[in-house]
């Protein structure tokens, strides 16, 4: 079978994904490279509240979706393509449960991860990446059953204080860092990571982008597994079964914290015979940094573009004290936030779509402080 080939059901798909594993597997452990014409896997866990991919890129003038006929009602085949472009890529959708879907692809990563943005990111398209923490990552690297063998780091400052710019150039306060990437392969990645960590200046932009992982199984088969923040999976080894079952770990545990958002805080306001009630509760972000200017920070925050999508107003309300009435271009859902110098807190309406908020906070890691936290008074640190 071709990278490209119909798949009408799960399990000619499990064939073939463990035929181009094993093959990309051989090729790197014989030669350190890829053959000709041959891709790793890629899985992305997608947080979606649809069905199908029915209505997506409809009236698109740049990308066309092709839909192939499948013998399951829950699995679909796709083909999406930029128009007058080469850049095409065949998907394969598993609807793992009511709100996952698994997208597997072997196209090239810059396809396939350039037509997964169309597909996602258009305005209520109630589809979204699952958003993984520098917490939720290092936790998956330093699993028991996982041996910690790479990681990239990715820290952009997107919340630059206007004051520090000089002629186009950008000078960041002392014990700053306005940029770092790192990419770094050994046995002893968790120790380096620890060491970055924990570095006065460099921790508040030790941002996770990217966990590598070596998974062995008892039956001698082993899986080569790299982690993103948005939960992209590249894979290679000898077990799909492997792979599909690290995916299913991490989709239950971010599920547990999604759903924890959305039934322990989500705000909800009700009447009865005894008057009004409201229930729920807010979660606080606690930052490490202080933001300096408030203006360039909404600006940032609120611009309606990844990777935040959020839009809204701010209103302020004291010196150094704002809230804010915004709106989640993902589902189109409500949410109020309040923000001071240190801290935002989000007030999650019942029936919204927690995931905003781990969209906000990781991203908020990697643009602006890496060591700020998610709280919750029922569960203290929530992640």
């Amino acid at each position: 079978m071709s990278g490209s080939a119909m798949i009408s059901s799960r399990m000619e798909l499990k064939e073939l994904l463990q035929e181009k594993m094993v093959d990309s597997y051989d090729s790197i452990k014989d030669d350190q490279e890829l053959n000709e014409g041959e891709t790793y896997l890629k899985s992305y866990l997608i947080e979606s509240e649809r069905s199908s991919t029915r209505g997506l890129l409809e009236g698109s003038e740049s990308y066309r979706l092709k839909r192939e006929t499948t013998q399951e009602s829950d699995f679909e085949n796709i083909q999406i393509r930029k128009i007058g472009s080469e850049k095409q890529a065949r998907f394969y959708i598993e609807n793992l449960d009511e709100r996952f879907w698994a997208v597997h692809s072997l196209a090239k990563s810059t396809s396939s991860d350039s037509l997964i943005d169309k597909l996602v990111f258009p305005r209520f398209t109630k589809l979204d990446y699952s958003w993984l923490s520098n917490g939720f990552l290092k936790d998956i690297g330093e699993s028991p059953t996982n041996n910690f063998r790479s990681f990239s780091l990715k820290f952009e400052d997107e919340f630059k204080d206007i004051n520090t710019r000089e002629n186009g150039s950008e000078h960041p306060e002392p014990g700053e860092i306005s940029k770092m990437s790192m990419r770094l392969w050994g046995e002893n990645a968790n120790k380096v990571l620890s060491t970055l960590s924990s570095d006065e200046t460099l921790g508040k932009s030790t941002s996770l982008s990217n966990v590598g992982i070596r998974r062995p199984f008892d039956d001698g088969r082993v899986l080569l597994e790299d982690i993103t923040h948005t939960a992209k999976f590249t894979a290679r080894g000898d077990s799909v079964d492997g792979h599909f079952h690290q995916m299913d770990e991490i989709k239950e545990k971010y599920k547990k914290i999604l759903y924890s958002l959305e039934q322990d805080y989500a705000i909800n306001r009700s009447v009865d015979s005894s008057g009004g009630n409201l229930s729920g509760e807010p979660v606080l972000i606690d930052f490490t940094r202080e933001i300096r200017d408030f203006d360039e920070f909404f600006s940032t925050l609120l611009s309606s573009t990844k990777p935040f999508r959020l839009w809204g107003l701010e209103n302020r309300i004291d010196d150094d004290y704002y809230s804010v009435a915004a709106v989640d271009l993902h589902t189109g859902d409500k949410l109020d936030i309040e923000v001071a110098p240190n801290w935002m807190r989000i007030y999650l309406p019942e029936d919204s779509c927690g995931n905003v908020i781990l969209r906000l906070y990781t991203n908020i890691q990697h643009y602006f402080d890496s060591e700020a936290t998610l709280e919750g008074s029922m569960h203290g640190q929530i992640i």
